[in-house]
């Protein structure tokens, strides 16, 4: 099969399309013949060596993608050649205390897809029958891309960890990225007024597009005065964090007395000195969150379906053009999502 495959760490020029064995499904396995790929953040931080996890060489990254059961392996129930499926990037056991509670997205033995096995930037891929989600007939194979990942996540964080009300305020950070613009959609699903931020002026109108009722510009503004100043002083009750750094340093100053926080990520910086008196003294709950369950993908994927929240794709490219969308995830200057196609 083709496949981008890394073989050393380093920037996007390490991505090449290849030749690669095509996987054989075991027990309990299924082999997906991939129709589109996302790119993702972790991908970037994979290809430079700073997930957090070793990868040996050669590796196919890849978190998220979707497409068709191309053959299935002894013991696999449930999903037949031709089924439209995309695996869950949580590579969960099954079977451990939390899996058998349905958090398998804190699973106490989980693998990541892309990441600890080979992933998505391949023409096919093999996990486990209990990591699949089926994807509905209503949603292409681009659609279900560019909205598992982003909509599942914001939700998470949102409506289950947060508890985001309707006519609460939520402050969303990094507008322009998949995360950010699904979870605008969602807080004015769920009734909330939006205010959003993104580092250019060039994505606010983007921004209210979505449903931001106020943009602001987090390189010029001083985001906690502004918060302050556009909800009477009060704050916003909920704000909604995938960048870290300075940004969850704005988060903690925006956000109201008895305020929720929601932190999905941290490429903005991941260690940042906090203001534990503010952060008491206001009652803040701080909630870390950020990887989905697959009743929420689903949950999600239908919402998709039936029209209530719409994906957004600034681009997709060639498998083979993979190192470019790198390049352009990296230099910020996109809005919603990149899709590949093997």
């Amino acid at each position: 099969m083709k496949a981008i495959v890394l073989r050393a760490y380093g920037g996007p020029e390490q991505l090449h399309i290849d030749d690669a064995p095509d996987p054989k499904a075991g027990v309990g396995e299924v082999i997906l013949r991939i129709r589109t790929t996302g790119l993702n953040h972790c991908d970037t931080d994979v290809r430079r060596g700073v997930f957090g996890v070793a990868q040996s060489f050669p590796h196919v990254m890849g978190v998220d993608g979707a497409g068709e059961v191309e053959s299935v392996g002894p013991g696999v129930t449930g999903f037949k050649p031709g089924d439209r499926v995309m695996p869950h990037f949580m590579l969960a056991c099954g079977v451990c205390r939390n899996c058998q509670r349905g958090q398998e997205n804190i699973c106490l033995d989980a693998g990541v897809l892309g990441v600890t096995t080979w992933g998505t930037y391949a023409e096919r891929v093999k996990v486990r029958h209990n990591n699949l989600v089926r994807i509905p007939d209503a949603l292409s194979f681009d659609d279900a891309v560019a909205s598992a990942v982003p909509f599942a996540t914001a939700w998470e964080g949102l409506i289950v960890m947060a508890g985001l009300r309707a006519g609460e305020t939520v402050l969303v950070n990094a507008a322009g990225s998949g995360v950010g613009s699904a979870a605008i959609q969602i807080a004015k699903l769920a009734g909330a007024r939006v205010i959003a931020t993104t580092g250019t002026k060039a994505k606010f109108a983007q921004a209210r597009a979505l449903g931001a009722d106020e943009v602001l510009d987090y390189t010029t503004d001083a985001i906690p005065d502004a918060v302050a100043a556009l909800t009477g002083g009060y704050g916003a009750d909920v704000c909604f964090d995938m960048v870290g750094g300075d940004r969850l340093i704005d988060c903690i100053g925006a956000v109201a007395q008895g305020g929720r926080i929601a932190s999905v990520g941290a490429h903005g910086g991941e260690k940042i000195e906090i203001d534990f008196i503010e952060l008491f003294r206001k009652h803040i709950t701080l909630h870390g969150c950020g990887r989905s369950t697959k009743a929420i993908y689903a949950d999600v994927l239908g919402l998709v379906a039936a029209g209530k929240l719409k994906p957004v794709i600034h681009r997709t490219f060639d498998l083979a053009s993979a190192g470019e969308a790198h390049a352009l995830m990296e230099s910020r200057a996109f809005f919603g999502r990149m899709l590949l196609h093997p």
